[in-house]
């Protein structure tokens, strides 16, 4: 498992996000405070992500070029 942060600054980066993070076999969650959703849900990321820095959550320890390819959201 790996772990990395994350902030989008808009809605259409979220969009973005979710496409890339849904074309892996496993699974991948955000985290902020004590509340957990989906990665690969775009109303799960919109409703807890927008405008805050959020944790994501990799339940793989093979996703070195997912966290590159999402670099460009980092916190």
């Amino acid at each position: 498992m790996k772990q990395t942060y994350v902030k989008f600054d808009c809605p259409k980066q979220i969009i973005q996000f979710v496409e890339t993070v849904s074309k892996c076999d496993y699974d991948i969650d955000i985290k902020y405070g004590s509340c957990v959703v989906d990665a690969k849900s775009i109303l799960g990321v919109l409703s807890l992500a927008h405008s805050k820095t959020v944790e994501v959550i990799f339940h793989s320890d093979d996703c070195w070029e997912l966290i590159e390819e999402i670099s460009v959201y980092a916190a």
